[in-house]
């Protein structure tokens, strides 16, 4: 009697819905008792949603769990096996899943203070030779969806935050947009964390390895950095770059958005970050779609003299610094 009724709370516990989803728990506090499949991008079910709620419970933001596994979930992970010491392949794997619901699990390290990215006399540099700092987390950040209005431009990612100042000059510079005729925006990538920037990597080489079996990782690695920013080198993670596109078209440039865009951000304070021509000095490829808001006391001199922001920078900021540093000195120069 006892082996029948033994064999059918087995049948029921490997038919559930957890236990079919992926994570089958037990009684025991802060465990996992067995994984019958990893969780990845594109996983949905209870597994999902009991895995999004221990991340949110250790600090890590996967957004609401919500029993999707997608980009934020996937950053969520990668951040968890990096301070853990895992592979950070943004797969949540037994030994992820083990982890991760034990005692031993480490809670995400306490956020780093907001900076002020708009705060400097000149615009923040970060390319391949400037990175930014993995903890820089700007200020001011906002949700785009509770500032543009969705009849101006669609976004086309859920949750996509930017800062308050770079969104509001977005905004005017699209309505002036409609009022010419012009509509159909979207905006398809504005703030990246360093772990957003390190999840767009991860996911390139994974894709290069799956379709390249006889790949090397290096060598994957090296093909997905000639698309994507190594972390720390995106402008993204300052907050105040869009990419901007026109819905529903395969290609940006040559469009009558692409255009007027370019004819008219510095108006708004924007740059065409990546212009064509200056590869070799910007360090990535011309990118149409990438604009970069550093205000107007910037922008329309940028234009004014077809500067991008190193050339910019290199000719009035040294400047710049040049004569504060004569300055001091001749100030400190002791009298005769």
């Amino acid at each position: 009697m006892m082996r029948c009724i033994l064999l059918l709370l087995s049948l029921l516990l490997l038919t559930s819905p957890f236990a079919q989803s992926g994570v089958l728990a037990e009684d025991a506090p802060g465990e996992t008792a067995a994984v019958f499949s990893e969780l990845r991008s594109g996983s949905t079910g209870e597994a999902v949603r009991r895995l999004q709620e221990r991340l949110t419970e250790l600090g890590y933001d996967c957004g609401v769990p919500d029993g999707s596994f997608g980009q934020g979930t996937r950053s969520a992970v990668i951040a968890f096996q990096r301070h853990n010491g895992l592979d950070a392949d943004g797969i949540a794997g037994e030994k992820t899943l083990r982890l991760l619901f034990s005692d031993a699990a480490q809670a995400a390290p306490a956020p780093p203070e907001p900076t002020d990215v708009l705060s400097e006399a000149w615009p923040i540099l970060i390319n391949k030779t400037h990175p930014a700092g993995e903890d820089l987390l700007p200020a001011d950040l906002v949700l785009l969806s509770d500032l543009c209005d969705a009849s101006l431009v669609k976004i086309k990612y859920s949750g996509t935050k930017a800062v308050r100042k770079a969104t509001e000059a977005l905004v005017t510079m699209l309505e002036d947009a409609r009022d010419a005729g012009l509509r159909k925006w979207q905006i398809s990538a504005a703030y990246r964390s360093y772990q957003d920037q390190l999840s767009l990597l991860n996911h390139k080489i994974q894709s290069y390895l799956k379709k390249n079996p006889s790949w090397s990782q290096s060598r994957a690695r090296s093909a997905a950095l000639r698309t994507v920013a190594e972390p720390g080198t995106s402008e993204h993670h300052l907050g105040l770059c869009f990419d901007i596109n026109v819905s529903g078209a395969s290609s940006f440039a040559g469009t009558k958005q692409c255009k007027w865009l370019h004819a008219h951000c510095w108006d708004y304070g924007f740059i065409v970050r990546y212009p064509k021509g200056k590869e070799e000095i910007t360090g990535f490829t011309a990118e149409a779609w990438h604009i970069r808001y550093v205000g107007t006391e910037h922008s329309l001199r940028m234009r004014d003299e077809n500067l991008c922001l190193e050339e910019y920078l290199d000719r009035y900021a040294s400047e710049a610094n040049r004569e504060i540093i004569e300055y001091v000195d001749l100030d400190e120069t002791p009298a005769l």
